[in-house]
């Protein structure tokens, strides 16, 4: 469990009491961000400048496509 101290600070920052927070779903949550402001949330990618993000963007392969490639690869078909 959080520290008293962190529990006030977050209770500080958010103008809201850690057990209402912690009953707050993500997306109840994003709602009501979106609602405050008017506007609809959005996240931007920076790669690969910020975070890991996914390393491999567009390169992404389906896992049927691995299985096949692999079974290509052990057994030459």
């Amino acid at each position: 469990m959080a520290s008293k101290d962190l529990e006030r600070a977050v209770e500080l920052a958010t103008g809201q009491c850690v057990s209402r927070l912690r009953r707050t779903t993500v997306d109840e949550r994003r709602a009501a961000v979106e609602r405050a402001r008017g506007k609809v949330q959005t996240f931007r990618s920076h790669f690969p400048l910020v975070g890991r993000g996914n390393v491999l963007r567009d390169r992404a392969v389906p896992h049927d496509q691995v299985e096949q490639d692999f079974l290509k690869a052990v057994h030459g078909k």
